[in-house]
């Protein structure tokens, strides 16, 4: 059994809402919103290859009309669906409301706080035993206002149907052997090692970020930034798996205002 998080593609449409009083912009954290909401309107920011699925923000899903219909029977135990106002598309928030407690804290590696808190994972262990067999999509309370998970079910529906915009990075297989992981973190270690060994001239953040507005890619570490056609800034990191995830940042990590940049010529993805 494999666990996914749902990403886009690059290629995804974007779209963005108008009312920021809206519960559009409130936390989603698994809980019911249906008896409160309101449709709100939203519109196309980069229209982009792919529309099934438009991005809008991080743990709230949108799914376009011919996608409901085919999941709505599937799902509707584990997510509702509500209704945005487009011009154009029938979109659908879809507001995850599967809360598992499903984390194998023994065999997760975890980061904590200086008060010994949770702070986040650096790898997340499932424990398969506590994920229902039915389920297509979930959430852990832990990540549940930035990360949707799905499962095998939800990504054999989405390529059946040849739905188009979504990536399916792997969380955690069950049959990932301890020597396939010690492999994937040899690659990985191997990967910003090399972007170390290929620095070119190094810069303050105010600096990178100036050469970022003259269409420069910036790396430091694990973490790349660039703009997109429509010149907002997207942050990446470097995955396991060698693939970059890309957000559209509400704000900038302190801990990268310390680091050094240099441009980036590697692991384009």
């Amino acid at each position: 059994m494999k666990v996914y998080a749902l990403r886009h593609k690059d290629s995804c449409m974007e779209i963005n809402y108008i009312d920021r009083q809206h519960e559009l912009g409130s936390d989603f954290k698994g809980v019911i919103k249906g008896g409160i909401w309101t449709p709100t309107v939203v519109k196309t920011s980069c229209k982009k290859r792919y529309s099934d699925f438009p991005r809008l923000l991080p743990g709230v899903p949108i799914m376009k009309e011919n996608v409901r219909t085919v999941l709505e029977t599937r799902i509707f135990r584990q997510a509702e669906f509500l209704p945005l106002m487009h011009e154009e598309l029938k979109l659908y928030v879809v507001n995850v409301i599967n809360v598992l407690d499903c984390v194998d804290w023994n065999r997760s590696d975890i980061r904590t706080y200086s008060d010994g808190s949770w702070a986040d994972f650096n790898k997340l262990v499932f424990d398969f035993s506590k994920i229902p067999v039915d389920t297509y999509m979930f959430k852990i309370k832990e990540t549940a206002t930035v990360e949707v998970f799905v499962t095998d079910l939800f990504k054999q529906v989405v390529e059946e149907h040849k739905f188009k915009g979504l990536n399916f990075n792997v969380v955690y297989d069950s049959e990932f052997t301890q020597e396939k992981e010690d492999e994937q973190q040899r690659l990985y270690d191997a990967a910003l090692e090399l972007i170390e060994q290929n620095k070119g001239k190094e810069y303050a953040y105010e600096d990178a970020c100036e050469l970022v507005d003259q269409g420069k890619t910036m790396i430091s570490g694990r973490w790349k930034m660039k703009l997109d056609d429509q010149r907002k800034l997207w942050l990446g990191e470097l995955l396991k798996d060698l693939s970059y995830q890309w957000i559209m940042p509400m704000y900038i990590p302190p801990v990268l205002l310390l680091e050094s940049w240099h441009e980036s010529d590697l692991l384009e993805q």
